[in-house]
């Protein structure tokens, strides 16, 4: 066979492809094992994207009538066995779909060959006919050319209209792009330039030239345009004071105008910001609730009451002006659903039931009918539609990679974020304590997100979080880097793995659906199993203590703000350990002191373990994770921020160029902290410090690529 007929067997579908003409399913290029029948039926069903397949279609196809089986038992063995191949979830699919009694459905965005050359897998079964295959919008086929060039797609579904139109990008600016709006008559988008070099909101005309710079400020965010197109309102968080504030400009730049100030306290605010129709209002949040500001007096009500743990995010109005979509999360924001609620208040009404990651606000049609907004299924972000009345999600196929949806009421147009990132750990070898041998050298590399490091007692392996197999799971690698495994297998987020002293255990946060948990897990091969906390509390970032007797973690218990809290390893409830705030806490080498950092709050804490008051030692670092304490002293990653020109940096170090990312080592004989090393790219999430005090390892993110993209048209 040919190259060109070769390649036309294979069908691709996420970080999939199924080869039609071999029988053969990979994996990010790695054999999957699926075979035989259960490989039939997912090729039947790939063949069928977004259409009802039903079990007598599958009887006729895969078991044919001379065939002595038992074949409910043999359909339901296959279906399970290709949920374990795709590592999806029956209650929850992504690829899978149940139709109870009836049969099933490929839910999951396709990329398909030509239908003249679409073929089973010789002797499987007989070819089906192209015309019954396909029912086509319009006669286009898909063909994506690299997330950037024309693509057309024509797919079968139930109940809405298809993406049908070109793929582009917005501008061809440089920087990392976010927060797109499409301006109302959808001539426009605005959005956010983020980073060292020139970062402001920008406007920019639709196939036109240079954007427009409108502000200039690294800490500006969430554009939303007035109902006219003449104004821009945007959020803008300061470091000093520490709040958000609510301002508008002339769409064609000018003077800002501030409307609103609040402070910026734990995370209890967001930047999301969205303009009502009828140009009266703003949508914001505060208290970690949807508030209502008038343009024309400044004053504020409350929409939404969120639930004690709980934090209601990223409004968006209907094109009436009658809803607000808006997104409720946990009080940690790992896991969200999308709700909507009436503009004149009340109860609202839950869309979804995914527990799940939402990037960035909702975006409704233009008719009002369905809104389209992002989330991870076992996977990366990408868009998904639901009706506004509730049902089934469904996926915009071939945009994948996608956050931040955006769509102009007066056209057809859908702008996203699609971003590109790989996070890796990197390794610093330390000459002594104070001083490094050289630059950090790449320790682990796979796909996506690898974070929050921890080293075993022996130094021999490290634990980390990783979502290379699709879902944030804990692994484990030899501390060279080499082979490495999973710990858990648990399909949802976990993450924040710590090593007993032993060497026995990993502790370990895990959001299931709702509400975090801690979890341990025993080395090597163990079950994980949850430690008794708060089930109706977000519970994390586990640590043991020296003795191993017992386990550290937060918890936002009773509503209130996350407070530290113990537990015994043997059994018996928790004890609260914080009055005043507490995320992460690490006793010191000789458990005299426990250091502990606070959630949305720079810098490090201690107090006597016995308990008593706390003292403030230090202003960074910036993350609740990103420190690890030694013997004489505390190594952590730490900023030079370009937020408004503050500079984090200790006053002991020499400031080095804003944006930039360093370890440093605060001695606790002098209270100064030394400069370690500078690092080429940020650094991300976590630092860990081997035991024999040697190496440093610590989460980079090696490379991260966001653009403005736009969907035209989009129906």
């Amino acid at each position: 066979m040919d190259e060109a007929n070769r390649s036309a067997q294979i069908v691709r579908f996420g970080i999939f492809e199924a080869d039609l003409q071999t029988g053969e399913l990979h994996k990010n290029g790695v054999k999957v094992p699926l075979q035989g029948q259960p490989f039939q039926v997912c090729a039947i069903l790939l063949e069928h994207s977004g259409r009802l397949v039903t079990r007598e279609e599958l009887r006729q196809k895969v078991w044919p009538e001379d065939t002595f089986v038992d074949f409910d038992q043999a359909l339901n063995t296959a279906i399970a066995k290709i949920r374990l191949a795709l590592g999806d979830d029956a209650d929850n699919p992504r690829f899978v779909e149940t139709l109870p009694r009836r049969g099933y459905r490929f839910i999951g965005p396709v990329e398909k060959p030509s239908p003249q050359v679409l073929l089973a897998p010789k002797g499987c079964f007989e070819r089906f006919n192209a015309k019954a295959r396909w029912i086509s919008v319009g006669g286009s086929l898909l063909a994506l050319l690299s997330g950037i060039g024309i693509w057309r797609l024509s797919r079968e579904s139930v109940g809405s209209l298809l993406v049908l139109g070109e793929v582009l990008p917005v501008s061809g600016l440089s920087g990392v792009q976010a927060f797109p709006a499409l301006s109302p008559d959808g001539n426009q988008v605005a959005f956010v330039i983020e980073g060292r070099q020139n970062p402001g909101i920008y406007t920019t005309l639709i196939g036109g030239e240079k954007p427009l710079q409108l502000t200039s400020n690294a800490g500006d965010s969430s554009p939303t345009w007035s109902p006219n197109g003449g104004q821009i309102a945007f959020t803008r968080f300061s470091i000093n004071p520490r709040q958000l504030s609510i301002c508008v400009i002339p769409a064609l730049g000018g003077t800002e105008h501030k409307l609103y100030t609040l402070p910026y306290t734990d995370g209890s605010s967001s930047v999301w910001l969205n303009w009502s129709p009828d140009g009266k209002f703003l949508a914001f949040v505060n208290s970690r609730r949807i508030e209502l500001l008038s343009i024309a007096d400044s004053t504020t009500r409350p929409l939404t009451a969120p639930p004690d743990r709980g934090m209601d995010d990223a409004p968006s109005f209907s094109p009436d002006g009658g809803r607000v979509a808006f997104i409720r999360a946990s009080a940690a924001g790992v896991v969200a659903d999308l709700f909507v609620v009436p503009v004149t208040g009340g109860e609202p009404k839950r869309l979804t039931f995914d527990s799940s990651g939402i990037s960035g606000p909702p975006a409704w049609t233009a008719d009002g009918r369905e809104i389209v907004f992002s989330f991870t299924r076992g996977g990366p972000p990408s868009l998904w539609r639901i009706s506004a009345s509730g049902g089934t999600s469904r996926p915009v196929p071939g945009v994948v990679m996608a956050s931040q949806p955006s769509i102009s009421r007066n056209g057809n147009q859908l702008a996203y974020v699609h971003q590109l990132f790989n996070n890796n750990l990197w390794r610093v070898t330390l000459k002594d304590e104070k001083h490094s041998q050289g630059p950090p050298d790449l320790l682990i590399s796979a796909k996506w997100d690898n974070a929050r490091p921890h080293y075993s007692p022996d130094g021999k392996r490290i634990a980390f979080e990783s979502d290379r197999s699709g879902y944030s799971e804990i692994w484990a690698c030899d501390s060279d880097g080499s082979n490495c495994g999973q710990l858990t297998s648990l399909r949802g987020v976990a993450g924040a793995a710590r090593w007993s002293p032993n060497g026995h255990y990993v502790a370990f946060e895990f959001h299931p659906k709702g509400h975090s948990e801690i979890y341990v897990v025993e080395v090597p091969g163990g079950l994980p199993r949850p430690m008794v906390t708060f089930p109706d509390a977000d519970s994390g970032g586990p640590n043991w203590s020296r003795d191993g007797q017992w386990i550290y973690f937060y918890s936002d218990r009773g509503g209130k703000r996350f407070q530290l809290w113990k537990v015994s390893v043997n059994g018996g409830p928790p004890i609260q350990v914080t009055e005043n705030g507490g995320l992460f806490a690490a006793e010191s080498v000789d458990a005299r002191f426990l250091y502990y950092s606070k959630f949305g709050v720079p810098g490090i804490w201690k107090m006597p373990l016995p308990g008593g008051e706390e003292i403030h030692i230090l202003d960074q670092p910036w993350g609740n994770f990103d420190w690890a304490i030694v013997r004489n002293g505390i190594y952590l990653l730490y900023e030079t921020s370009a937020v408004a020109g503050v500079d984090f940096a200790d006053p002991a170090v020499t400031t080095p160029p804003p944006g930039t990312s360093h370890i440093g080592f605060l001695e606790f004989a002098t209270g100064k902290t030394i400069l370690i090393s500078s690092l080429d790219k940020p650094a991300w999430f976590g630092l860990a410090v081997s035991p024999d005090g040697r190496s440093i390892v610590f989460d980079q993110n090696d490379f991260s690529e966001s653009t403005i993209m736009l969907v035209k048209p989009f129906r």
